[in-house]
């Protein structure tokens, strides 16, 4: 094993490794204090074996709250509860910091009942308050707001802080020149514009001690208009290293930036150059993060000397057990967090606690625990799909025999087609995930077997669970099985060829996934277009358009007004994003007449232009319009299978639905139901 299991100093504080998690808002208070579920959550993770866990953040002052449930510290009233937590996960010899958290112009009234504050009077982009700049006297009082907190934090049983000074928050708004306009010594210069940092630093070295460690967050790049570059970040952690700082966690942006940072489609370890950087100028440990979900990615930082620790978030939430598994080279058991968001940061924005896509137990630690059955039965799993395979995973996991029937010839429903679009590929870790479990829990597997009733006779199980999804809809459109009129899931599989002029049926998750597809085939491979670059053959721009599309012209047709409709908070707008670099056009609020082949029997055209093409007829503003495509790919959505499912009603007392032949949605709400009724049995 190489450094990732050694341990590590920061400043006088030995942590047993160099696996950090990092702080996350979990969504778990609303009145800033811990509780029984913030302990059930972190027991898991301090008994997983990470080295250090960060909780918060948490707010020095009410006007910093940023979000509804981010933890308190600006009064004593929360040590207790902060020190019950502390001496919990020290049982597990795991060192835990506080994440001290301002987040100034991003802290909205909404939350506070304030003014939003900050270095000057510069709207947030996303919540629109004007907030008031600090006058010097309320800047002391602020640093003041730290000190204490840090103090609080100590007695509460914390080995360290981190003063959260990017992404965007206060001590960030201050650092760059996107958000500080001052004159006084707080503005300007750079030198003037690490002061309020440097004086927060420097008075809680004062007064809590210098043993006492401080980590710092700092964006490596704000990826911002006017915002900190990687150059004045590291000027920044030199000078904030002189007046104390221990440690730095080096991250990448804002969360309002137009750059995407928590999302699948950023290549792994995207970001980790940031942290190389500071590293190579600062004598103190640097933590590395964001991106990096498998711990042999991990190694190779640290091997290659980019960071001295490593922090992940999302991992451990998808897998509590992740360090001491890849320890013990249990691969195959590990979960590794596919950062869909679904679950985790699109729930918080939905006002919702986290949860995770296939960790069901993920925030519902003590609610939910696998025990063994009492009475072991026979059970029936009828479907493969991420429904299924979950019931079927717990089922088993509980003692039960479990006998699964899947009637094509691979495991994964629709899930399968998830993870073919490009920066969609993590997908696939979920289905490798369950499949590889059933199998070590001796499911019995039979694949291209269509379950029928007399199956079920011949079975004779106790339990038989529906998990048979859904069907592709085919929308009662004139003409919708004319020549060249497909399906997505037959382009998804390679089953048909696809024209140069294109029409996409459908402008949902699938209609979306299913267009960036079409359009990546023909474009150039990023080694290729990498190689061409460094020999001069092609500059920047042109590497750019021949990576991201091939020759087809796309359009997406979508009855609804907007595309995308079904992705989460944090994802539709990256999907939108590639969609307009993909140079895919779509027109929404249609209603298609008629789709019809130019050469069908019985119809002649003499425009060149119409000569063996489709013709797509759509109202839209009440206007008649006209599409001439080569392929039309019908991705309308899908269908519940309920037929079968009404067959068994009423003759079989075990009998359990799940799925998407009980309602189409999305796969978390899928594995979770699977989940719930594998404990059930």
């Amino acid at each position: 094993m190489s450094k990732l299991f050694e341990p590590v100093k920061i400043g006088n504080l030995k942590i047993k490794n160099r696996l950090a998690m990092s702080a996350m808002d979990l969504g778990f208070t609303s009145d800033g204090f811990i509780n029984e579920r913030f302990i059930d959550f972190y027991i898991e993770r301090a008994r997983g074996g990470v080295g250090l866990i960060v909780v918060g953040g948490c707010y020095p002052e009410m006007t910093g709250k940023v979000w509804k449930s981010i933890i308190g510290l600006d009064k004593n009233e929360f040590i207790p509860g902060l020190k019950k937590l502390t001496d919990t996960i020290h049982k597990y010899d795991v060192k835990v910091a506080a994440q001290l958290l301002h987040g100034g112009r991003s802290a909205s009234s909404f939350f506070t009942k304030r003014q939003p504050v900050s270095a000057s009077s510069i709207a947030h982009v996303n919540i629109k308050q004007v907030p008031h700049a600090l006058t010097i006297p309320e800047i002391k009082k602020v640093i003041e707001g730290f000190v204490n907190a840090t103090l609080r934090a100590k007695k509460a049983g914390f080995d360290a802080v981190e003063i959260h000074g990017g992404m965007g928050y206060l001590i960030n708004q201050f650092l760059t020149r996107a958000t500080n306009k001052r004159k006084d010594r707080y503005g300007g210069s750079l030198k003037n514009r690490i002061n309020f940092a440097k004086e927060i630093v420097i008075a809680t070295k004062e007064k809590v001690g210098k043993k006492y460690p401080i980590i710092f967050r700092i964006s490596g790049d704000d990826f911002v208009d006017k915002g900190l570059k990687i150059d004045e970040s590291i000027k920044i952690a030199k000078e904030l290293e002189k007046a104390g700082v221990d440690a730095f966690n080096v991250s990448p942006g804002w969360h309002e930036s137009r750059t995407p940072i928590m999302l699948m489609a950023i290549p792994r370890m995207s970001y980790i150059f940031l942290s190389e950087k500071i590293r190579d100028n600062v004598n103190v440990p640097v933590i590395g993060s964001v991106r990096i979900n498998d711990l042999a990615l991990a190694e190779e930082i640290l091997d290659n000397g980019q960071s001295d620790m490593i922090s992940i978030g999302r991992p451990l939430i998808a897998d509590p057990e992740l360090p001491n598994k890849y320890k013990k080279k249990q691969f195959d058991d590990i979960r590794r967090c596919i950062a869909c968001n679904q679950g985790c940061f699109d729930s918080l924005l939905n006002f919702k606690s986290i949860s995770c896509l296939y960790n069901v137990r993920a925030g519902r630690e003590g609610e939910f625990k696998i025990k063994p059955a009492k009475k072991k039965k026979k059970v029936m799993v009828i479907g493969g799909g991420p429904a299924g395979l979950e019931a079927a995973r717990v089922a088993a996991l509980r003692g039960h025999k479990v006998y699964l029937f899947e009637k094509t010839d691979v495991l994964g429903g629709q899930l399968r087609y998830a993870y073919i679009p490009p920066g969609r590929e993590e997908i696939e870790n979920v289905i490798k995930f369950l499949e590889n479990q059933i199998k070590k829990l001796n499911v019995k597997i039979q694949l291209h077997k269509k379950a029928d009733i007399a199956t079920i006779k011949e079975l004779k199980p106790d339990v038989v669970i529906a998990a048979v999804g859904g069907s592709p809809i085919i929308p009662k459109i004139p003409g919708v099985k004319e020549k060249n009129v497909v399906m997505a899931e037959d382009v998804f599989d390679n089953k048909v060829k696809v024209g140069k002029d294109v029409v996409v049926i459908g402008g949902g998750t699938v209609g979306c996934e299913i267009a960036l597809h079409t359009a990546k085939m023909g474009a150039m491979k990023p080694d290729v277009a990498c190689f061409l670059l460094k020999n001069n053959v092609i500059n920047g721009d042109e590497a750019v358009e021949l990576t991201s599309r091939g020759k087809r012209n796309i359009t997406i047709l979508e009855m609804k007004n907007k595309i995308g409709g079904r992705f989460g908070i944090s994802t539709r707008w990256v999907i939108l994003k590639q969609i307009k670099d993909a140079g895919i056009n779509s027109i929404t609020g249609v209603n298609i007449k008629e789709i019809r082949h130019i050469n069908k029997p019985g119809f002649s055209s003499n425009s060149k232009k119409e000569k063996d093409k489709i013709r797509i007829t759509f109202v839209k503003d009440n206007k008649n319009n006209t599409l001439y495509a080569d392929t039309v790919i019908i991705a309308a959505g899908y269908k519940p299978n309920q037929d079968f499912a009404k067959k068994l009603n009423g003759k079989i007392n075990g009998f359990y639905k799940i799925g998407d032949c009980v309602e189409v949605r999305t796969a978390l709400e899928a594995i979770h139901e699977g989940f719930e009724t594998g404990l059930k049995i």
